[in-house]
């Protein structure tokens, strides 16, 4: 057995174990990095197969932290290029413009009128009822017409259960906002003003989305392939994959919380039931690459239960270097959960029937390549039980010298930026900050 000793610790080199390190190096302080996985990058990884390249779904750059933009923006390569969001709706049969509340453009007189009736009941009489869950929130500040006819679905294909499940907080910032005045246009005429968080992003021009990672982590050494997978906190010691023990005094933990949890050798099973009330749900991640150029299109959200996937996507169109010339390629999203697992040659075989429906392909014979991955941990689910028992978890371990950044670290609904902010601030806060 080999044995080490190091200050810090950071499990995981995705965005926010490497942001946590480079804020550690800005202060010359070490620390000991690993990642179960072959090689850096987390959830921010793109694979290339016969000149196409494919992101884990789609990850796209926003910024709103003026830390995170300089530094994507002081690397010399690849270049970062702004994109307008192009994003679109499939229901009924057509397409609308994302996002459906500001967009009816287009769609059945019949639900035009219902979303603007009950959009106009609830502007002019204000919801004065306490709101306890996604279903009372969608109707309280869209109306029951487009909670109905997009919401309402839309999330329930993406989390798997039922939204009144759910708490109002899941939605965040990520929803965008309308107005009866913007809702009364984008229903007369075709609305193009983009609206949300994401109305425009960037991205690498070449590389994929991974070129992100691997710019953040030169000069940051990495032990990629070694789990962490056993601590024992009481001693302070932890032991990995590779036989390897270490002695430290404190972590920054960028696994999923629930199963950090699991590793930890300490009699803790109160602790081990809060965590096990973690939930979240999985994605399939079906990529294609096809012939010819199909789309101009970025994204497509899909809420209708017919159609298997919640969303695709259209990597050629955030970079032209995604795919060979005369290529386009789509990525695919069906989430599911874990513990029901999915029939992956029947989701492979289904989404391309509805591709066709869709009109986005023609034929099969476009498909010249099939290339899936498997996504374990995708989205955090916002149940009732996820605020009392995430505190529990990460009151105790913070207790304990053990901090947790990043999208399931913290549990949270988290974007590239957030995940790599939280990581940044985690080691501001709880070790440059704190040094004995």
């Amino acid at each position: 057995m080999r044995y080490a000793v190091a200050r810090v610790v950071i499990i995981g080199a995705g965005l926010a174990g490497l942001a946590a390190a480079t804020r550690l190096k800005r202060e010359g302080l070490t620390c000991l990095i690993f990642e179960k996985e072959n090689r850096i990058g987390g959830l921010c990884r793109t694979e290339r197969k016969n000149g196409f390249l494919f992101d884990y779904t789609g990850h796209l750059l926003h910024f709103r932290n003026d830390i995170f933009k300089s530094l994507i923006f002081s690397f010399k390569e690849p270049v970062i290029e702004s994109k307008k969001r192009n994003a679109w709706i499939f229901s009924h049969g057509i397409f609308t413009r994302y996002p459906f509340q500001a967009n009816l453009y287009g769609l059945p007189a019949d639900i035009v009128i219902d979303c603007i009736y009950e959009y106009s009941r609830r502007h002019f009489i204000p919801c004065t009822e306490s709101i306890n869950n996604f279903n009372q929130w969608t109707d309280a500040y869209f109306g029951s017409g487009i909670a109905r006819h997009f919401l309402i679905p839309y999330n329930t294909k993406l989390y798997r259960r039922d939204p009144s499940e759910l708490t109002p907080d899941c939605a965040g910032r990520f929803i965008p906002d309308s107005d009866l005045k913007l809702l009364l246009r984008g229903a007369l005429c075709d609305n193009k003003e983009n609206l949300g968080y994401n109305s425009s992003f960037y991205y690498p021009s070449k590389g994929g989305i991974m070129a992100i990672a691997e710019n953040l982590a030169k000069g940051i050494p990495v032990n990629t392939g070694e789990k962490v997978v056993k601590i024992n906190i009481g001693s302070k010691k932890l032991l990995t994959s590779k036989g390897r023990e270490v002695n430290y005094s404190k972590i920054i933990s960028t696994q999923p919380v629930n199963e950090l949890i699991e590793s930890c050798e300490d009699e803790i099973d109160r602790i081990r039931d809060c965590a096990r009330n973690l939930r979240y749900v999985s994605v399939f991640n079906i990529n294609l690459g096809i012939t010819g150029n199909i789309t101009d299109k970025h994204w497509i959200y899909v809420p209708e239960e017919k159609f298997i996937f919640h969303r695709i996507g259209f990597n050629h169109n955030f970079s032209s270097n995604m795919a060979p010339q005369g290529f386009s390629s789509i990525y695919i999203e069906i989430s599911y959960d874990p513990l029901t697992g999915i029939d992956k040659k029947s989701a492979i075989e289904e989404s391309v029937d509805n591709l066709l429906v869709m009109k986005i392909i023609s034929s099969r014979e476009q498909v010249v390549l099939v290339h899936t991955i498997d996504i374990p941990y995708a989205y955090v689910i916002f149940d009732h039980k996820r605020k009392e028992c995430l505190q529990t978890v990460r009151d105790y371990l913070w207790g304990k010298d053990i901090y947790t950044a990043g999208r399931f670290g913290s549990w949270d609904y988290f974007s590239m930026e957030d995940s790599f902010m939280d990581g940044w601030n985690v080691a501001e806060e709880k070790v440059i900050n704190n040094r004995n």
